[in-house]
């Protein structure tokens, strides 16, 4: 019994590697069972795993063919048009013409006979009256030319009066030796001598009345072609281009630069301008005499001008199939000029007493815009291009645009008559 006890005390073991001893037996079918559930633990959830992967395999292969999917499946094909911010003139146009401002009165300012410049007194965008001095050419010689003139024209003239009194003299000799002849104190010769000498002081003073002429006239030309040599403004206006300097040949209708310049300076009268553009033959009958307009200008984006159709050239273009037209600008300021690119909008009549006509607004086309429960929408097409219904207010103005009074944006894209197949966020294709 002893031994037996022995035996059992040394199958006891401690263990000593914690802070707390724990003292157990030998294994035991206990331990045994519980070592059994642990492992079959692992066992389920290698089983997890497993099952696990093929699943996640399988949702990322239909997520891929999905996406592939969608990029190959056809996507509505729609047309696009545009919010655009224009008055209310522009939208009720008629047509639409481009051109180029012209001013009513513009020329050229030149010289008649050939000069060098001596003297300019203008610049690019001065404002001139009419007779004011632009420039002056170089005339040292026209002056001297003028200087011999008068001074023969006072040699003459001098002349002139020596021989009228010489005149005086011959006339009174003359009537001395007729009243002497009466008395028969002289011979008849001596009459006939006092009046042949008479009729040649005459003669020579009626030569030197017109050789006076002649020389006034002389000195009349010299004064004139002096005159010329002066560049007059021939009426109100502002100089639009400076082509002269001091010190170049002026030579009238130079064919080059190089044969000197034709022109000193072009002066137009920007208070009375025009718009030259042209009108398709077709298109003839939409317009009139003293149509309403509105002008629009590319320098100018922030004003539209008023302006009335003035004139209809009556001469057609065979090969362009148009008509030139002009139409006055009615309220000119000082940003416009000549050869400026300009857009005309041709109005109904009744545009003219429009007091909105010259108000920008907002306007979206018309077929953009459907009706869903008693509210307008329009489908709205981002930069993916994905489109997103969108709830709006509008007040229509002519056949094709409405005015928008609020839900857009200038410059936003909008579907044309919208499928009733679209849905929100769905990627389209835009038509060319």
């Amino acid at each position: 019994m002893a031994s037996s006890l022995r035996d059992e005390l040394a199958s006891l073991k401690i263990d000593r590697s914690g802070t707390k001893a724990k003292v157990y037996d030998e294994p035991s079918p206990f331990r045994e069972r519980a070592s059994s559930r642990s492992s079959g633990g692992g066992f389920g959830f290698l089983a997890l795993v497993l099952w696990l992967v093929p699943l996640g395999l399988l949702g990322a292969a239909g997520v891929y063919a999905y996406r592939q999917y969608d990029q190959i499946r056809a996507r509505p094909e729609v047309s696009i048009g545009v919010v655009q911010t224009m008055t209310s003139g522009e939208a009720e146009k008629l047509l639409s013409a481009k051109g180029y401002l012209k001013s009513r009165y513009q020329a050229m300012i030149g010289a008649k006979i050939p000069g060098r410049v001596e003297h300019m007194y203008v610049e690019e965008g001065s404002k001139v009256k009419k007779g004011q001095v632009l420039a002056v050419l170089e005339h040292n010689d026209l002056k001297a030319q003028l200087a011999s003139k008068q001074a023969q024209l006072l040699r003459t003239e001098a002349e002139l009066l020596e021989a009228r009194v010489d005149l005086k003299e011959k006339e009174r000799e003359a009537r001395r030796a007729l009243r002497l002849s009466g008395q028969r104190s002289i011979a008849v010769e001596d009459v006939e001598k006092a009046n042949a000498a008479r009729d040649m002081t005459a003669a020579r003073v009626t030569a030197l009345e017109s050789a006076v002429k002649l020389m006034s006239a002389n000195v009349s030309e010299v004064e004139a072609t002096i005159r010329n040599m002066s560049l007059f403004a021939p009426f109100d206006g502002t100089v639009v281009e400076k082509q002269g300097e001091e010190g170049e040949v002026i030579t009238p209708s130079a064919l080059s630069t190089s044969a000197g310049r034709s022109a000193v300076v072009t002066m137009a009268d920007l208070s009375k301008m025009d718009i030259e553009t042209d009108i398709a033959e077709n298109l003839m009958s939409r317009i009139a005499l003293n149509q309403p307009a509105e002008i629009s200008v590319s320098a100018v984006p922030s004003k539209h001008y008023r302006g009335r159709l003035r004139q209809i050239i009556p001469m057609g273009d065979r090969a362009r199939g148009t008509v030139k037209v002009k139409v006055e600008v009615l309220d000119p300021d000082e940003r416009l000029f000549p050869e400026l690119v300009a857009t005309v909008h041709f109005l109904p009549d009744k545009a003219l007493h429009n007091p909105d006509a010259s108000r920008s607004f907002l306007f979206v086309p018309k077929a953009a815009v459907f009706e869903e429960n008693g509210h307008e929408f329009v489908w709205v097409v981002d930069t993916k291009p994905q489109v997103h219904k969108r709830q709006v207010e509008v007040a229509p103005t002519n056949d094709d645009l409405a005015r928008v009074e609020s839900g857009l944006k200038t410059g936003e894209q909008v579907v044309l008559n919208p499928a009733k197949g679209l849905r929100e966020g769905e990627i389209v294709k835009m038509a060319d």
